[in-house]
């Protein structure tokens, strides 16, 4: 699995010319194929997608190329799960959220749940990734819980990363840095920053 761009006609392009390296070895990727199509539910609405499948030219492993506003194995884009998790952190509850997004309440509090077990890990690698872009930026001061400096460490990430890049949507940002498992049930679920 391999994080890529939104703009599937760049990926394609990138893949192709052999921009794109495996993650396992670095080597270039060639095309393989596409993976089955399924729904992504996004805030403006759903989207049907195939993801794009690659295969090393090296170790001829493949890997699914991932949109940055999707995370590994959720029906629901980034920013989805992103409003959810900034609205508990709110203090907003599962079922407030639910109907708000409207999403099945049970899938929400399985977000909540799993981001709330993570939290602390997630919250320091937030912050290594915000240090390593801008080492010269304060660090998070504690806040009211574990959930909400992680929430926060987040977004502070996407500040640094705006100065730095220009805009991004905070959440493909989250995807990113996280290889798309931000609510992911691994116990090394991301690497950290180069």
């Amino acid at each position: 699995m391999l994080i890529v761009g939104t703009d599937e006609a760049a990926v394609e392009t990138d893949l192709t010319s052999g921009r794109l390296s495996c993650p396992s070895c670095a080597s270039g990727l060639r095309p393989w194929g596409h993976g089955v199509g399924r729904e992504v539910r996004l805030l403006s609405g759903s989207e049907q997608r195939r993801f794009r499948r690659s295969i090393c030219r090296l170790c001829l492993a493949t890997h699914v190329l991932i949109p940055e506003d999707t995370l590994t194995r959720r029906r629901h884009g980034a920013e989805v799960i992103g409003a959810a998790l900034t609205a508990k952190a709110r203090g907003d509850g599962h079922r407030r959220i639910a109907k708000d997004l409207d999403v099945a309440p049970s899938t929400v509090r399985g977000w909540l749940r799993r981001f709330a077990a993570m939290a602390d890990a997630l919250r320091g690698h937030f912050v290594r990734w915000a240090h390593a872009i801008d080492p010269g930026h304060d660090h998070l001061s504690a806040g009211g819980s574990a959930f909400s400096d992680a929430v926060e460490a987040v977004g502070v990430l996407g500040i640094v990363a705006v100065r730095r890049f220009g805009p991004r949507p905070v959440w493909s940002l989250a995807s990113v840095v996280t290889g798309g498992g931000l609510l992911c049930n691994t116990s090394s679920p991301f690497r950290p920053p180069v």
